[in-house]
């Protein structure tokens, strides 16, 4: 593993009571970097995202994401206090946008920096609106979700992340639940970011976004890294047959 990394997973294992689901994963995510992860539907891929961000526990290996390190071994327990330091690094956009559907666009934005920073309204609304002017729904601020897209409510979804100011965007299959119309508003929010610097971890079924905006494309099968490379690379001349085939029945 590069000591360059940001981001380092060694010997990641996580198991559902009898089923291994992640069987050993080691990873390097260096500072401003775009990684999309590939692979079938079960592979771990969204899993691993979750045990990232402190969602999910793990049974065995290492995490470390800036200064913060979390280590478990047979037995061992996380104190949650560094749970939280890790999930601070951490900006997380689901498939399902996850908006308050009570709450309006800058609402949802303002809330977890007021709930989880203890910022005022108007001290959160000066972190939350460039943000969602940023994703481009300066004019949707009073709108609630059922009044915008699919497209807008994922880009609401992202700024809220961003509200956070987290040094690593996470996205799990961001645009799977959208109309394919719509797909490539949410790409360019993502693609602009990556250009700003934005550490991103990306899980998607998209690979033709991938080839475009990865620098790093990782192909997993079965709870496992088996292969990882420049997106040219592995999309052009995987070395793994693996890849080879997943890539020949999903491209």
């Amino acid at each position: 593993m590069s000591p360059s990394s940001f981001i380092r997973v060694d010997g990641l294992h996580k198991n559902f009571g009898e089923t291994p689901v992640l069987r050993g994963v080691d990873l390097g995510v260096k500072k401003g970097e775009s990684v999309f992860i590939i692979g079938r539907s079960g592979c771990g891929k969204s899993t691993l995202l979750r045990c990232l961000n402190g969602l999910e526990t793990f049974d065995l290996g290492r995490i470390h994401v800036g200064g913060v390190q979390i280590q478990m071994s047979s037995g061992s327990r996380v104190p949650e206090r560094q749970i939280r330091e890790l999930r601070k690094n951490f900006g997380m956009v689901f498939q399902s946008f996850n908006l308050f559907p009570h709450l309006t666009v800058l609402e949802n934005a303002i809330k977890a920096p007021m709930v989880v920073k203890g910022l005022s309204r108007a001290e959160a609304e000066a972190v939350a609106v460039p943000f969602l002017e940023k994703v481009g729904l300066k004019n949707q601020l009073l709108s609630f979700p059922h009044q915008i897209s699919g497209g807008q409510q994922q880009r609401a979804a992202i700024a809220r992340a961003l509200a956070m100011n987290p040094k690593v965007m996470l996205y799990d299959e961001p645009t799977s639940a959208l109309d394919p119309f719509l797909v490539d508003e949410v790409f360019q929010v993502m693609r602009n970011l990556g250009e700003e610097g934005m550490t991103q971890i990306v899980v998607t079924h998209e690979h033709r976004f991938a080839q475009e905006a990865a620098d790093t494309v990782i192909f997993m099968e079965e709870g496992v890294v088996v292969e990882a490379g420049p997106a040219e690379q592995i999309f052009s001349a995987p070395t793994d047959e693996r890849t080879r085939q997943f890539l020949r029945r999903y491209s």
